[in-house]
């Protein structure tokens, strides 16, 4: 037996091996003795069948093993002439070749590169300081309060507008014949809701207490009850109050109906709870909408270092896949039979393949030198909520990501996201949370932390 291997650069690495007939015969006689032990043949004892007698009823077995046995040796006696380097996946055989008694072998390995991370807290773009001002924060808390209304009927005679909640029978009807699921009495509505058929509120606006009108609107092509979707239906309808939220004063008593749970809650309370979802909401956008995409972009231009060519593969393999499944039947079946054209496609995907992978690892040393860990709950709780927003059985979608091997997106998507967050945080003034813009301003940044 000979083996070699060596490092063809940072992230690759190949080993080569051949055996002799004493090798691969030995590796056979192995094999047999263990097919052997669990293979019940007639006119045999269990563990009795002569090694003969198995290689001739499992030759093509006992060739296929004793090979992979052969290759796995390679591997780990290759691996430790490599001195054990952190690989990336499996093993892949590039070569396996048998002539004159002699098998070689080749095998490509995937590595993760060493990436000398340095000063990435430099890289972080500036940013200003995310602020609350006391107007957005006395805008959102009363609109909060009001919320808390009851719309009271008004007493002046004027016309229905936006804004206004109407009160209200109608029926409707198409062809003349009543539409089921479409007769209300003192029904209720905000005009400007858009909570009814498209046109119907903009029909209203004008009507006055006590008047009927009737309402001519086309339901939507696409509308989600089969047989009406398309038609045209006549609306009666008997506007009998017009009614309106007043004002509501700021006070405790609000503050417990806003904050029904919270053990001691009042206007103080309620004041901070509205100020951090303010804060929370526009750190968002700032964050996803302009920091990350420029941060993630900066990161990828500053660091160059070797990717795994196995691992770059098999991701233009996904993305090509994904293409194809979206090709039409006569289109997937020209593709098919068209070897230069499936090439062609792989290749549309490489510059793409190779941004995603290079992000994959750089995001997960920086990750590491954060000590950034995202585990399998997590991964999981993130599919559930995913799921519930979009109405799809929680546990039904979890089963699909696990069996389809999607678990590892989601993972890679919530450590991109807490990786990055985590520099930014950092750079807004030393992580502290700026308040409204009345109250002192927030410290200066901490200094930064070097992670190599």
């Amino acid at each position: 037996m000979q083996i070699s291997a060596k490092k063809i650069d940072g992230a690759n690495a190949v080993i080569a091996a051949s055996f002799d007939q004493n090798a691969i015969a030995e590796a056979e006689k192995e094999v047999a003795a263990k097919i052997a032990k669990e293979t019940n043949i007639a006119g045999f004892r269990k563990g009795k069948v002569p090694v003969s007698e198995i290689k001739r009823r499992f030759k093509e077995r006992l060739e296929s093993d004793a090979k992979s046995a052969l290759a796995n040796r390679a591997f780990e006696d290759g691996l430790k002439a490599l001195d054990k380097p952190e690989m990336i996946g499996m093993p892949v055989v590039t070569k396996s070749a048998q002539k004159e008694g002699v098998l070689e072998l080749e095998l490509k390995l995937s590595l993760r590169p060493a990436i000398e991370l340095g000063d990435y807290d430099a890289l972080v773009p500036s940013f200003d300081p995310i602020v609350v001002t006391q107007k957005s924060l006395d805008e959102t808390l009363q609109k909060a309060a009001d919320s808390t209304a009851k719309p009271e009927a008004i007493e002046q005679k004027r016309g229905l507008k936006e804004g206004d909640y109407a009160q209200f029978d109608f029926g409707g009807f198409i062809d003349g014949k009543p539409l089921e699921g479409a007769q209300a009495k003192d029904y209720e509505l905000k005009i400007g809701s858009k909570s009814f058929i498209p046109g119907f509120e903009e029909k209203m606006i004008g009507l006055k207490a006590g008047e009927t009108r009737q309402i001519v609107i086309t339901f939507p092509s696409d509308y989600h009850v089969t047989g009406i979707a398309g038609k045209e239906a006549k609306f009666d309808v008997s506007l009998k109050a017009i009614k309106v939220k007043k004002s509501v004063e700021l006070n405790d008593e609000v503050a417990k109906k806003l904050l029904q749970g919270v053990e001691g809650a009042n206007l103080e309370k309620l004041k901070e709870a509205v100020e951090k979802t303010l804060f929370d909401e526009q750190k968002s956008k700032l964050y996803n909408e302009e920091l990350r995409p420029k941060l993630l972009e900066t990161l990828l231009k500053k660091y160059e270092f070797d990717l795994p060519e196995i691992i770059l593969e098999q991701e233009i393999d996904h993305l090509a896949t994904q293409k194809a499944r979206s090709l039409d039947e006569e289109a997937l079946k020209k593709l098919q039979s068209d070897e230069g054209a499936l090439k062609a496609l792989r290749e549309e995907f490489r510059t793409e393949a190779k941004e995603r992978v290079k992000t994959t690892l750089l995001i997960d040393a920086i990750a590491k030198a954060e000590k950034i860990a995202v585990s399998d709950r997590e991964v999981a709780q993130a599919i559930y909520y995913q799921a519930l927003q979009s109405g799809q059985n929680p546990q039904e979608t979890i089963d699909y990501y696990r069996k389809n091997n999607l678990t590892a997106v989601v993972k890679m998507s919530l450590t991109e996201d807490r990786a990055l967050t985590a520099l930014l945080d950092r750079k807004a003034l030393g992580g502290e949370k700026p308040s409204v813009a009345e109250k002192k301003p927030p410290k200066e940044s901490a200094k930064k932390k070097k992670a190599v």
